[in-house]
């Protein structure tokens, strides 16, 4: 009965607290600053944090990837930096996506080029302040890339295996890129020169990308890179292949560059895969290959995809299906004998391209990611002319069967068409449907 009456410690009455304004539901972020970072590491937070606050909330996320997580020495650390962190006026703390980031923050914080108490926030948002505490704390001349700071923080496997948050202390301490421990591939001076000019929202894997088309000052060429094997196979051996195909790719600018990234998978298939008519070749080689052959056996890949229909693979890609481009189908003439349509599904390129004898076909992934839409121009339900239209509404391909010119007539009533949703055309295309 004594025990009753007998004062609560000073770590009873914080859990008490902490307790009683969670069941009520009181914004963690009300508290002052102090007592948030006192609570995080309290005994009792965990238990009061897994019943009475959701999994994403800041609060909860701060716990997982700041105490939970973290050994008895990487919770001092941790707690060291936010009990300094708290006392600038910032909102790192209410975002629960910048968890991870901070308790990296912490964990490194020893190896800071300038003290926290000298940063100032100048920005009210969370993300902008993020970037510029990283900043201020770890890269001492400012030239750090603005890919490798987006990615402090985040999990290797992420960025082809490298430690973004070691590679920022390094970079920030003045070394050279290509002198990282961590790194998959060997770096040229010049790779590590592109390297540094890549986007900030890349990847270390698109940021080397872009260094290899840098290289052939083909950085234009990124995000259909990005799109094919290139961008989605780890760097290794293959590269040399792909990009000598690109190189051809670039040979001829008349060539829908989007073409890239289906070529490639032909080339996959032949090298890896093959069939029972085709086995694979290993050692397959561009050596003595046009691009126009490699066009023709990936148009031909396409057709004769028939006998593979039962493939689970083949049978998803049957089934896509997209909204299109909002251009109107067109039809004139009397008794309406002209049509132009566009074409909605995978199955209907396939047909479009097999009347056709061109590899329209390989559009399917433009087509889904509204990057393209594909029109045909039928004369009394004939085929006739093949379009390609962006979603910027501009005509850049107007192709007949196997790949020949518009006539005067199929002109005329494709100008018409072209007036009235006004739509314009690339300068490539241009003297073929103009001339």
């Amino acid at each position: 009965m004594a025990n009753r009456n007998k004062p609560l410690s000073a770590q009873a009455r914080t859990t008490l607290l902490a307790a009683t304004a969670l069941t009520q539901h009181l914004p963690w972020q009300k508290w002052p600053p102090a007592r948030q970072v006192a609570f995080l590491f309290s005994p009792d937070a965990e238990r009061f944090i897994g019943s009475q606050v959701e999994p994403h909330a800041a609060l909860a996320q701060l716990h997982r990837h700041c105490v939970a997580t973290r050994t008895t020495n990487e919770q001092w650390c941790i707690r060291h930096f936010l009990s300094q962190l708290i006392k600038c006026r910032t909102g790192l703390l209410d975002r629960p996506e910048l968890a991870p980031a901070l308790a990296h923050l912490g964990l490194h914080f020893a190896s800071r080029v300038r003290e926290l108490a000298n940063w100032q926030p100048r920005s009210k948002n969370a993300f902008y302040q993020l970037d510029s505490l990283v900043r201020h704390l770890f890269d001492q001349f400012g030239d750090v890339p603005g890919w490798v700071l987006n990615g402090w923080g985040r999990a290797p496997a992420q960025h082809a295996g490298v430690d973004l948050t070691l590679l920022l202390l390094h970079l920030g301490r003045g070394q050279a890129l290509r002198s990282f421990a961590g790194l998959p591939v060997p770096l040229t001076k010049r790779l590590e020169h592109g390297m540094r000019q890549a986007p900030a929202g890349c990847t270390f894997q698109e940021a080397y990308r872009y260094a290899q088309l840098a290289a052939r000052d083909a950085t234009e060429w990124l995000g259909v890179a990005l799109d094919s094997r290139l961008g989605r196979e780890p760097i290794g051996p293959d590269d040399v292949l792909w990009l000598t195909l690109l190189d051809l790719f670039r040979a001829e600018p008349e060539v829908d560059a989007w073409q890239f990234g289906p070529v490639c998978d032909w080339i996959h298939f032949r090298r890896r895969v093959g069939s029972l008519a085709e086995p694979a070749q290993p050692n397959f080689s561009l050596r003595g290959r046009s691009l126009a052959s490699l066009l023709a056996h990936t148009a031909h890949r396409q057709r004769t995809l028939g006998p593979a229909r039962r493939n689970p693979r083949f049978q998803q890609l049957l089934a896509a299906v997209w909204p299109g481009m909002p251009v109107p189908d067109f039809a004139g003439g009397d008794g309406e004998w002209v049509h132009i349509r566009q074409l909605h599904s995978y199955p209907e390129l396939l047909d479009e391209g097999r009347h056709m004898h061109h590899c329209v076909a390989t559009y399917v992934h433009q087509c889904q990611r509204g990057r393209r839409g594909i029109y045909s121009l039928t004369f009394n339900g004939g085929r006739i002319l093949t379009l390609e239209i962006t979603p910027e509404h501009q005509l850049v391909q107007a192709k007949g069967k196997y790949n020949r010119r518009p006539t005067p007539l199929e002109r005329h009533w494709l100008t018409q068409w072209l007036q009235r949703e006004r739509i314009t055309v690339a300068g490539n295309v241009w003297e073929a449907v103009y001339d």
